[in-house]
């Protein structure tokens, strides 16, 4: 108080929170929609330049094939020569799995690939995520919280 005056409370126009709410999702779906166009620009950025690399490496190496044919011959040696170890290592492996199974039994065998497959499935379910049971697995013995 001055003066001895009083001063008296101002209340706001009627809607006033509804138009200031308005304005705030307003402001944010306008950001909203900023980042949007901005990680879409970065990513049609980044792709397009992923793609001239890709493009400068298959000129690049077009390029080298047409100067030099030798080159072809000797990535056709090397590949040739790749398939032939990989041949001689299925051979091996086909070799090995033929007489374990004679020597085994088929039936043994698959009891064996089945216990090798149900512990790759729990392996990939404990690395993926944590093991939580369910209330239903824990109601099955018939025990109630």
């Amino acid at each position: 108080m001055r003066n001895g005056k009083q001063f008296s409370m101002i209340a706001p126009s009627a809607g006033f929170t509804s138009r200031v709410m308005t304005r705030i999702a307003e402001h944010e779906r306008a950001q909203a929609r900023r980042r949007a166009l901005i990680g879409s620009a970065l990513l049609v950025i980044v792709a397009v330049a992923t793609l001239a690399l890709v493009a400068w490496w298959l000129l690049t190496v077009a390029s080298v094939l047409v100067t030099t044919p030798s080159v072809i011959a000797s990535l056709l040696n090397a590949f040739a020569t790749l398939m032939f170890w990989v041949s001689k290592f299925v051979g091996m492996v086909w070799t090995f799995a033929s007489v374990f199974i004679a020597n085994v039994g088929a039936v043994q065998v698959l009891m064996l690939v089945l216990g090798a497959f149900l512990l790759t499935l729990v392996w990939v379910r404990v690395v993926t995520q944590p093991f939580q049971p369910s209330p239903r697995l824990l109601n099955l013995g018939g025990l109630r919280k």
